[in-house]
């Protein structure tokens, strides 16, 4: 080889690997300036809890224009910010934020037990949830009876705790659990309380166009095994008969099994009315690990409902830091993930109001990447606009839809008809006509507005979907934005389960 060869070669090697250095320097400089997009789901549950107290103590006043103010401009929040699900607060001790045949208003409302608001809050969130495009559950605490250290007033109907004292749990003494700022519960052991239970939220879901139902405290009270919650006479008359205890448990199994008896005969009843109504319940962060767990402390067996399929989605308060040494948040969510083995879907809760900001941000990371489906927040009232405004940025940059719960429906809907999209005067119009009627002959629940560059318009990506409407809807009225006419744009129908129809023909705006 010549010389000049050798050289020619030599230098062409130093320059191709100068120049692969400098490629991977702007590489990494370019991520380090502008981290690229992360991979957001297409479909994820985005929830949040607001609480009894956020909205009747948010501004210290009983006035309704100013309740219904604050649902109305949280609701329009968490939307704009792309959440899709909220679990209201309508039961917390055995009193009613809607009108209830077996329970009085809550005092909350008006500062009087009993006292009919003159309106139903009820109804109200569920009008306007949906109005936002986002799912309503009812949120129900099961079986705290009671908070305070009176006792309820005679109201009409008569609080449960007063008609009923029979049914507070006791302690290994037989002494009941005393009045205090927490709650007094019922107890899980006695069967005319649970079907008491079951009977109030049967009336819920008759009345309602709830899309779930939520329970919160379905578990014995804090302290159980230290304090032998419930030695009350029925329970241990229950758990000493053969008829009541076949399976001879131990003390704390048959405790859990009166909880999955209750969640068994709850899920059984509300699907019986209204099979597409969803059942959630928020348990203990910890399965059964750690000193606070639900298996072990409150007999919670969130394992053994998903497994006998009485559940449709579990919500985990995993309220602890990433750094925590023994509980850290993703050996939590780990944990969880290696627990529920059936198609359940859980949500990992988030505590916003206790946990760092920039935690909870690596925390929704940390629950992806671990694929759990969804993520709540509690609660509405920690989610200011600035943290509002920090998920849209970086965590949910794009609606998405929420898991499809294959065991309650499979069949899609048929697809949207005639689909157009016209400028109007100072406006875009998207309009479209009713779908067919599916085989299950099921409503529409929501239209999803798709858009891409590309044809065809792919409906499995995220970043493509560009707005999910109501139902009730057939058009959608938007003012002009920069760009609009690039796209492509295709509509899609969902159900109840969140089955997708097949998209209509890709159609550019119309001039």
């Amino acid at each position: 080889m010549k010389p000049q060869t050798k050289y020619l070669i030599r230098w062409l090697a130093i320059t191709a690997f100068a120049l692969a250095l400098v490629l991977l320097f702007i590489s990494l400089f370019q991520n380090f300036v502008k981290p690229p997009k992360a991979n957001l789901p297409a479909r994820e549950a985005r929830a949040v809890w607001m609480s009894r107290f956020d909205y009747t103590e948010r501004f210290k006043t009983h006035n309704p224009d100013s309740i219904r103010a604050y649902i109305d401009e949280s609701f329009r929040q968490i939307h704009d910010a792309n959440f899709n699900m909220v679990f209201f607060q309508i039961r917390g001790n055995a009193d009613a934020f809607y009108k209830s045949k077996y329970e009085p208003w809550s005092a909350l409302l008006t500062g009087t037990l009993g006292k009919n608001p003159g309106w139903d809050p009820l109804e109200f969130a569920i009008q306007t949830a949906h109005r936002y495009g986002l799912e309503l559950h009812a949120w129900i605490n099961a079986f705290p009876a009671w908070r305070g250290l009176e006792d309820p007033i005679r109201t009409t109907p008569l609080h449960p705790y007063l008609t009923h004292p029979e049914w507070v749990v006791c302690d290994s003494s037989g002494k009941p659990m005393p009045k205090s700022d927490h709650y007094v519960s019922f107890s899980p052991g006695i069967p005319a309380v649970r079907e008491y239970i079951v009977k109030v939220v049967a009336d819920i879901v008759s009345k309602y166009d709830v899309d779930g139902i939520h329970f919160d405290y379905i578990r014995y009270p804090e302290d159980s095994p230290e304090l032998g919650y419930s030695h009350d006479r029925i329970s241990v008359r229950r758990f000493k008969s053969p008829e009541s205890n076949p399976l001879n448990l131990s003390w704390d199994n048959w405790q859990r099994d009166q909880m999955t008896v209750f969640i068994s005969k709850a899920y059984d009843t509300i699907t019986s009315i209204k099979p597409y109504v969803k059942v959630s319940a928020s348990v203990v962060g910890n399965y059964r690990t750690s000193v606070w767990n639900g298996y072990h402390v409150v007999y919670q067996d969130a394992r053994r409902w998903a497994e006998i399929g009485k559940i449709d989605m579990i919500v985990p308060m995993i309220y602890y830091r990433r750094d925590y040494r023994e509980n850290s948040f993703p050996t939590v969510v780990k944990e969880w993930k290696e627990t529920i083995h059936k198609e359940r879907p859980v949500l990992a809760g988030l505590g916003v109001y206790t946990v760092d900001w920039d935690e909870i941000l690596l925390e929704i990371d940390d629950a992806r990447n671990y694929g759990l489906p969804g993520l709540v927040f509690f609660a509405i009232s920690s989610l200011d606009s600035e943290k509002l405004a920090s998920l849209k940025s970086t965590k949910f940059q794009y609606p998405t839809l929420l898991p499809t719960l294959s065991w309650k429906d499979t069949i899609p809907p048929m697809t949207p008809n005639n689909f157009q999209i016209a400028k109007a005067e100072k406006q875009i119009r998207f309009s479209w006509a009713t779908p067919d009627i599916p085989k299950d002959l099921e409503v529409t629940q929501q239209y999803v507005i798709y858009r891409s560059k590309f044809k065809p318009v792919d409906t499995t990506r995220g970043e493509n979907i560009f707005a999910i409407v109501s139902g009730i809807r057939t058009e959608w009225l938007i003012e002009p934005q920069k760009n609009i006419d690039d796209f492509y744009y295709t509509i899609t129908a969902l159900d109840h389960a969140k089955n997708q129809s097949a998209a209509s023909p890709a159609v550019r705006i119309e001039n």
